[in-house]
């Protein structure tokens, strides 16, 4: 089966996107024209969650998913289930390090499935994925997380901590979505001036914000700059060492982040 990712432009998302084009290939699939899996450590298991057990138990440091894609990728998906805050896990892509944080990835709302759910999902902390809830409140839920980078050969989850949780599968064939309403809010980048630019530029909010960080990234999902303790309803850009090319802005306040908008800079 080949695959053909519908490809969405970053600039145009505006709002949070359901993933009705999605195909979810199971971490127990054993059809390999599409994704191929290689586990090491580990092993599965099923703890009530029917839609995806079982799915392939991580605990502590050490236990990895490796997801080869046939045809690379672009912006892939893989879910997870019932991470509480002492789970943890990073990603590699292509072998090389990828910090997850509100930039460089995004996840869906969280689907209950199981006994005592507890409030919360998953977030993202110190460049990993964790849980937001404690063990004895529990996360019987499954989520999905989206890695904005294109051409993805293979990408590898490692599991750096906790009594374990489930890697269930990947999605393919996904649009790139914005996030979900807990890393959302009401604020947004109004308008960047001038835009395109060559050595600075003014970006305003329709709400006055502090305390806040502003990320630019380029068309790979990387920071590529940080301005932070952002106050105000306004703040200067400087290009510095930049180069030319088209980056995204990302404004992020604790756990919520505001939509995504498109900076070109020229020479």
């Amino acid at each position: 089966m080949k695959t053909k990712l519908l490809l969405a432009i970053l600039t145009t998302l505006t709002g949070y996107h359901t993933f009705a084009q999605c195909h979810y290939i199971p971490s127990t699939s054993t059809t390999n024209d599409t994704v191929i899996y290689n586990f090491t450590g580990g092993g599965f298991a099923s703890y009530g969650c029917l839609p995806i057990d079982p799915t392939f138990w991580l605990a502590g440091y050490g236990i990895t998913v490796t997801v080869t894609f046939v045809v690379p990728q672009d912006y892939p998906v893989f879910r997870v289930w019932g991470m509480n805050d002492d789970d943890s896990a990073f990603v590699t892509v292509g072998g090389s390090n990828y910090p997850l944080n509100y930039s460089s990835a995004i996840y869906l709302p969280k689907v209950v499935c199981g006994i005592s759910p507890g409030p919360d999902g998953i977030i993202f902390a110190n460049d990993k994925i964790v849980g937001a809830n404690s063990n004895i409140a529990g996360n019987y839920s499954y989520q999905d997380v989206q890695l904005k980078i294109a051409e993805v050969s293979t990408f590898t989850v490692s599991g750096s901590g906790g009594a374990g949780w489930g890697f269930a599968g990947v999605l393919v064939d996904c649009p790139v979505f914005t996030g979900t309403d807990e890393q959302k809010a009401d604020g947004q980048i109004v308008s960047i001036s001038p835009n395109p630019l060559n050595s600075s530029a003014l970006i305003q909010f329709n709400d006055p914000f502090a305390d806040a960080t502003l990320n630019i990234c380029n068309l790979q999902g990387q920071i590529v700059r940080t301005i932070r303790n952002v106050s105000g309803s306004q703040v200067k850009f400087e290009r510095g060492n930049l180069p030319a090319g088209i980056y995204f802005i990302t404004l992020l306040q604790k756990y919520k982040f505001f939509e995504n908008k498109k900076l070109i800079i020229t020479n």
